[in-house]
């Protein structure tokens, strides 16, 4: 489960705890992969199941204990083992094409305009992930090994534009071509 396998290569970073893991998710792969909070102590609670984490608490003064997790040997060679597994092909699910593939009762007008506010979505988006640059990817840039990592995370940004800037290129094109669609009846 994809998950529990970047929960896992969170924690061979540094040991976290559930709040931690939420703010790396969001600092670093949200682009291509989100988590919930609850689904986070979910996964940690089956990968401690399973010996591939352990957690101890941390009391605090005067604040709730932390319960801090850590990755296992076995979590590590879990972890090891998944990376270099290729993955099958995931299905698309895009509610917005289900729109468009329903949109036989719509004017051509009204599809272009969907498209159109997509479209929108999309530059915002670009616009909003050019403007940051994840936390996480500058945190230790002087470590040892960080400029590899830095660049793998790199790549994973980079596909992520390169898929929206692909749809945008496709709607400018269908756009295109709904407009010679013939007219409603």
């Amino acid at each position: 489960m994809p998950l529990a396998h970047a929960i896992l290569g969170f924690l061979d970073y540094a040991p976290m705890t559930g709040y931690d893991l939420k703010k790396f998710f969001d600092q670093s792969v949200a682009h291509f992969w989100s988590a919930t909070q609850s689904h986070i102590y979910k996964a940690l609670e089956t990968l401690e199941e399973e010996g591939f984490v352990e957690s101890k608490v941390i009391p605090q003064e005067g604040r709730p204990n932390r319960k801090e997790y850590h990755i296992t040997n076995s979590g590590r060679a879990e972890l090891r083992r998944w990376v270099v597994t290729p993955l099958p092909l995931s299905p698309t699910r895009e509610a917005w094409l289900i729109q468009i593939f329903f949109s036989h009762a719509s004017s051509n007008e009204e599809i272009v305009a969907l498209l159109k506010a997509r479209a929108e979505k999309i530059r915002e988006a670009l616009e909003a992930f050019h403007a940051q640059i994840p936390p996480s990817a500058e945190e230790g840039a002087a470590t040892p090994g960080m400029e590899r990592m830095k660049r793998l995370w790199k790549f994973t940004g980079d596909y992520g534009t390169s898929y929206y800037e692909a749809e945008l290129v496709w709607i400018e094109k269908t756009i295109k071509k709904i407009n010679k669609l013939p007219p409603l009846k």
